[in-house]
């Protein structure tokens, strides 16, 4: 087992780089506004590099405005030096595969997962059905050049040779909104809504996670008792996972769900859990 930690700031760095972990991210699926500038990331991946491990960086999905930022940014990362670039839109990853970006491997986000469905009318499922990646997906998705998949714990990947399948531990993300709520309820505009977001909000069993709109609607009587305990970090909703990662295989962690304490204790729970399964 690897184990990737997730930062969303720099803010961590020097705490996680402390723990005995494999690699270190940053950055999240859905806001250009909270990703730290170009000079702030080139030193934290220098800083990731010269700790020995693997240096990433997670690129907020391209919404209507800052594809060409976007792009322009990871180009300039790539060139200092061995680099996981996550994507989180098909359009971003396209560009970047046409380029020549030598030590640097792209993989496809937690933002470029299957939909599920989020409204009670349309089957009565579950409110988190499972994720399925299909093959014809995952072919797309090798045409251009990824072979790199990060996946909630739940998450159906069919097994294909060449492929790598990191794992989110403990939470399961359910959507990133294009209007932010947290900055809305803050009433905070861009980019003074930043340190907002790093405070969580929840949503109780009567409210529902509008996808794609970013407010919150009442759910139907006979769907209540289905609904999970959800959590709001910026424009993204998660609920807690149902089952664990799997032991054998790679996983990341977000280190907004734990504190300094609680993070290096469950690093440690892990790493036995990964030394068993390999006996």
């Amino acid at each position: 087992m690897n184990t990737e930690v997730r930062l969303t700031t720099t803010a961590r760095l020097e705490q996680v780089l402390a723990l005995p972990v494999d690699a270190v991210s940053i950055g999240q699926e859905g806001c250009l506004t909270k990703l730290p500038d170009l000079h702030e990331l080139r030193d934290a991946a220098a800083r990731i590099r010269d700790a020995g491990i693997r240096a990433g960086v997670v690129l907020p999905a391209a919404w209507q405005r800052g594809a060409a930022h976007i792009h322009d940014l990871a180009v300039a990362l790539a060139a200092d030096g061995p680099l996981t670039l996550t994507v989180n839109d098909i359009g971003t990853l396209a560009t970047l595969s046409a380029r020549t970006l030598p030590g640097c491997e792209l993989a496809a986000g937690l933002g470029l997962f299957p939909g599920r469905p989020h409204l009670a009318e349309e089957a009565p499922r579950r409110p988190l059905e499972t994720a399925v990646y299909e093959e014809g997906f995952l072919t797309e998705l090798e045409a251009f050049g990824v072979r790199v998949l990060e996946a909630d714990a739940t998450a159906v990947v069919p097994e294909r040779d060449g492929w790598s399948v990191r794992r989110l531990a403990d939470v399961i993300p359910v959507a990133w909104a294009r209007s932010c709520p947290t900055a809305r309820h803050h009433n905070l505009a861009q980019p003074n809504c930043r340190s907002a977001c790093d405070t969580p909000s929840h949503l109780v069993a009567t409210q529902r996670w509008q996808l794609g709109h970013g407010h919150r609607e009442p759910i139907p009587v006979a769907d209540r008792p289905h609904q999970v305990p959800l959590t709001v970090y910026g424009n993204a909703v998660y609920a807690t996972a149902p089952v664990a990662a799997p032991a054998a295989g790679d996983v990341i962690i977000d280190v907004r769900f734990h504190t300094p304490q609680a993070l290096a204790g469950h690093i440690a729970s892990l790493r036995p859990r990964a030394t068993a399964a390999s006996f």
